[in-house]
């Protein structure tokens, strides 16, 4: 095997490793009460405006079925509501809720917290390279 094979190989397993760790922190972030695809959905719900499930299962490239599942643990929450459209009773919208929207921006802050902790050790360049390299990934 070659030197850059190899190299490639380290990679992809940093990489693995990277995010597994990230994950497990963000977990403790969230403090088990919400879990990544909550937080993405109400998220979305904020950023966007209201959507249909369908529209959300395409969104984050995951079943409708799954969907469902998140949603109504977010409705038991009370961090969403599901509203049946006045002008076609078929299409039912997502909406955050305002106890969703003040959680949303509660563990966003502490996402934010968290993140700049992380990062503390790396200067403004590190970042930047990070950024770049990210991007330039994202698109090979």
């Amino acid at each position: 095997m070659n030197n850059r094979q190899e190299k490639m190989y380290e990679m992809e397993a940093l990489m693995r490793d990277v995010y597994k760790k990230l994950r497990q922190e963000m977990n403790i972030v969230y403090e088990n009460e919400m879990s990544r695809n909550e937080f993405f959905i109400l998220k979305t719900l904020y950023e966007l405006g209201p959507k249909k499930s369908s529209d959300l299962s395409k969104m984050l490239n995951v079943s409708a079925s799954h969907i469902t599942a998140v949603t109504d643990s977010l409705i038991e929450k009370n961090w969403i509501d599901r509203i049946r459209s006045l002008q076609d009773r078929r299409i039912v919208d997502i909406h955050l809720t305002e106890e969703g929207k003040k959680t949303l921006l509660l563990f966003e802050k502490k996402k934010t917290d968290f993140l700049l902790n992380k990062f503390n050790d790396f200067s403004e360049e590190d970042i930047k390279n990070f950024i770049v390299l990210f991007n330039k990934l994202l698109k090979a």
